[in-house]
């Protein structure tokens, strides 16, 4: 199974849905639990955690740094 390079953390979602009008391959979905990002469709573009406004999503790539090529939008290492 594939991780997808950003995931949501469900306790600190608010459900606002800016992530998933965000997210340009619709990676973002609703479930029961919350939100999940489809490890298939995402691309590592992290508009996501740009757009969150209450940081609930998270990267998921090697040692919590943005996946290769893509610097952290935030600017934190």
């Amino acid at each position: 199974m594939t991780t997808a390079p950003a995931a949501v953390t469900v306790g600190a979602c608010q459900g606002c849905g800016a992530c998933l009008l965000t997210c340009p391959t619709h990676a973002i979905r609703p479930t029961p639990g919350g939100l999940t990002v489809r490890a298939d469709r995402c691309t590592g573009c992290l508009e996501c955690l740009e757009i969150c406004p209450v940081d609930a999503i998270r990267v998921t790539g090697a040692g919590g740094a943005p996946p290769a090529g893509h610097p952290d939008p935030r600017g934190e290492r």
